[in-house]
C-alpha cells in the first residue's frame, strides 16, 4: 500500500510511478492497466472539482 501525503507531493508521484511500473513490468496486462489508470483519473479529477468549488470567490 501506498503512504500518500496530505499534500500530494511531487515524490507521491514518482512513488506512484514506480509502484505501478513494478506492479506491471513483467505482465502487460493493458486492461487492468487502462483501468486503474481510469479509476485513478477519475478520484483525482473529484478531488480538484472540491477544491475548485471550495476556493470560488464568494
Amino acid at each position: 500500500m501506498l503512504k500518500i501525503s496530505d499534500d500530494f507531493t511531487l515524490e507521491d508521484i514518482r512513488a506512484i510511478r514506480d509502484d505501478f511500473y513494478e506492479r506491471y513490468k513483467d505482465n502487460w496486462d493493458y486492461e487492468a492497466m487502462l483501468k486503474e489508470i481510469q479509476e485513478g483519473a477519475e478520484h483525482f479529477k473529484k478531488g480538484l472539482e472540491e477544491q475548485r468549488v471550495n476556493t470560488k470567490p464568494a
